[in-house]
């Protein structure tokens, strides 16, 4: 996420957004292209989408990251649609 070019957007899908995750993501902000983060309730798990065009699925809490198993994938399903769900809330 650090190299990522100017007009490229990213956002985080979540079920929750607890204090903790709000102070990383301000920090990251601060230093970084930002990320827009926002609530999905309808599922436990994260979505990470990039400029609109691509979409990744993020299992595991992100601040078990180099803790735990974690899984990160790209996902086939198309963005458009996802986004649309995503939004519906």
């Amino acid at each position: 996420m650090v190299k990522r070019k100017q007009n490229v957007t990213a956002t985080i899908y979540t079920k929750a957004i607890s204090n903790q995750l709000q102070l990383d993501i301000k920090r990251y902000n601060s230093q970084y292209l930002p990320i827009e983060i926002k609530v999905f309730s309808d599922t436990h798990d994260r979505f990470l989408i990039i400029d609109q065009a691509e979409l990744y699925h993020i299992g595991a809490s992100l601040k078990d990251l180099g803790k735990k198993w974690f899984a990160f994938s790209r996902m086939d399903i198309e963005v458009g649609r996802m986004l649309h769900i995503l939004n519906k809330q």
